[in-house]
């Protein structure tokens, strides 16, 4: 007889479950330095849709030619601007109906720049979920510290932040 009061289960709850599908999602990323996955999920978690970091469509793949802050452009050498669009953008391209996004949360492996958490606030994304901080790469690939003017904007913007400190099942550093 099932105990209907306290089921013993090895469910994943929801918050593991996006994560994951998140962290799996930044693993067809093109970048050299940053494996970003986005999930848009609405408030019946159901998902709206999936993102990862990579170049614009056509463009040179990072993994493939180098990155051009750091490696320079395959032709000159000279050092360019990110050739790649953030997981976050890429998903909400990929969204059918933007308008399915209007309150939705964001599972997210890489904390937004300010950039994306410009976009993320005119969608109406209310709640991000995120694995870890961003750095941006400067030119020559130096790591800054994170990017408070995110942060801010979200707190203005009352969109709500929770680091996730469960676990991820495909991630061979667990």
């Amino acid at each position: 007889m099932i105990n209907l009061k306290n089921p013993k289960t090895s469910r994943l709850t929801w918050d593991e479950f996006f994560m994951n599908v998140a962290f799996l999602g930044g693993k067809r990323a093109a970048c050299k330095f940053v494996e970003a996955g986005a999930v848009y999920v609405d408030r019946n978690n159901r998902i709206i849709s999936v993102g990862y970091n990579g170049p614009t469509a056509g463009d040179y793949h990072c993994i493939d030619v180098g990155c051009a802050k750091v490696d320079g452009e395959p032709q000159t050498g000279e050092l360019k601007r990110c050739r790649g669009a953030h997981a976050e953008i890429n998903g909400i391209i990929n969204v059918q109906d933007t308008t399915r996004l209007r309150n939705a949360k964001l599972y997210i492996t890489t904390f937004p720049c300010y950039d994306c958490m410009k976009s993320l606030n005119n969608a109406g994304i209310k709640e991000i979920i995120y694995l870890k901080e961003y750095k941006r790469i400067k030119k020559g690939g130096k790591a800054t510290e994170k990017e408070n003017e995110a942060w801010e904007l979200a707190e203005r913007r009352n969109i709500k932040i929770r680091k996730y400190n469960g676990k991820i099942f495909f991630n061979n550093e667990n």
